[in-house]
């Protein structure tokens, strides 16, 4: 078995794929899309059509008078949404995927010149500057709304930017939109951050005069940045507004509609079809753990309570826990602070994090930015120079080492 999904700590899930099938999957991503820059050009052309796609589809499902449809319908529904979703999601997954393969071909490229011009010294500011996307996802265009107004807003702003902004709590179909109170909680900590100067790096180019075809992928790299942050943008924009659907399908099926999001895309169409029964009883042992993968017929199986112990020992991903003594890492945005750690396994952590802590996680997304905005520095196990905890600490001007 080459593929298997389990969850991990504090119900965060892992996806564990054997080291030759990884460097397979990721040359030939690479060799597919990234590997010269006419072919990124491409893959952010395909990527902006697929994503408004996608979020097209959901979007036509919210004015639907969806308790008047039979299941057949609802099933048409299901499957117009899935074929835009999966599309869509080939670009979501390899832009996770290639961006730190990106960034880091970008950033030898890139050192180069540095090194050419004797600015070693200014290593880091360079690359903040290649770095910096030139759109804004989501989660900083907030932000910057938020500064723009000192963080002073008036009633009718503040009701402007919930319904702009509302959907970006919908990770995935068991989340739901923020309430206005929880939007109001969520902005709270975002205060204006402190201006500094920055590097422009057109004009930085032009001072190590980097050669034209080399400075075509270093702005495509660039451009990188932002499609890495806006294919969440799509994703949780796409979730909001199929959420009335799956609501509907979770009541026919006499289930919570977060529940929905522990069946397969094939019992939920066995449903609509008349030919399965949702057990509420395997949807309760799933919420405490499962196992899916991939059999040796390329069929997909999902297994939960006492059989997910006996395939993990089958699998051998039974581990013991390691304790070094020392970690290590790439710094994403300069400084040094201390502070005490907080251990964030999930967003019901994010509370504990207070002022000046050291905010400790395996990677971080947009629910993450109001304990982001207290925390000292951030340490994150995922992501390279251009994942969101780095962006997010170089607009916060804290220290973050991924």
């Amino acid at each position: 078995v080459a593929q298997v999904v389990i969850p991990g700590q504090e119900s965060n899930t892992a996806f564990y794929i054997d080291g030759t099938s990884w460097v397979e999957l990721v040359e030939g991503l690479n060799d597919k899309y990234t590997s010269h820059v006419k072919k990124l050009e491409a893959y952010e052309k395909q990527f902006l059509l697929d994503g408004p796609a996608y979020l097209k589809t959901a979007k036509e499902i919210l004015p639907l008078r969806l308790e008047k449809l039979n299941n057949k319908e609802l099933k048409k529904l299901y499957e117009d949404y899935q074929d835009k979703l999966y599309q869509y999601s080939t670009f979501a997954w390899s832009a996770f995927i290639l961006n730190n393969y990106v960034a880091e071909r970008a950033t030898a490229l890139l050192d180069k010149y540095i090194a050419k011009a004797k600015r070693e010294d200014q290593k880091q500011e360079i690359h903040d500057a290649l770095f910096r996307p030139e759109e804004k996802a989501a989660a900083l265009e907030l932000q910057h709304e938020i500064e723009k107004q000192r963080g002073k807003l008036t009633k009718k702003q503040l009701e402007d930017l919930y319904e702009r902004f509302k959907w970006l709590s919908c990770l995935d179909l068991h989340n739901r939109p923020w309430t206005r109170e929880e939007f109001t909680s969520h902005i709270k900590s975002m205060t204006p951050t402190v201006s500094k100067k920055e590097l422009q790096f057109d004009k930085v180019a032009r001072e190590l005069r980097i050669e034209k075809e080399d400075l075509a992928y270093l702005m495509m790299a660039k451009r990188f940045v932002y499609i890495k942050d806006a294919r969440d943008d799509f994703r949780r924009q796409g979730v909001f507004y199929a959420l009335t659907y799956f609501k509907e399908v979770a009541r026919r099926m006499h289930i919570e509609p977060q529940d929905i999001s522990y069946l397969q895309e094939a019992e939920i169409l066995g449903f609509l079809d008349g030919k399965v029964k949702i057990s509420k009883q395997i949807i309760s042992q799933r919420k405490k753990g499962f196992v899916v993968y991939l059999n040796s017929h390329g069929n997909l199986v999902c297994l939960q309570d006492d059989d997910v112990q006996q395939a993990l020992r089958e699998f051998n991903l039974i581990l013991e826990e390691e304790k070094p003594k020392e970690i290590t890492g790439r710094v994403a945005s300069q400084g040094m602070v201390s502070g005490k750690v907080i251990i964030v396994r999930g967003v019901k952590d994010l509370t504990r994090v207070k002022n000046g802590a050291i905010l400790v996680a395996v990677t971080t997304h947009p629910d993450y930015v109001p304990a982001m905005r207290r925390a000292a520095a951030i340490v994150t196990d995922e992501g390279g120079i251009t994942s969101h905890a780095a962006i997010v600490s170089r607009e916060f001007g804290i220290p973050c080492i991924v």
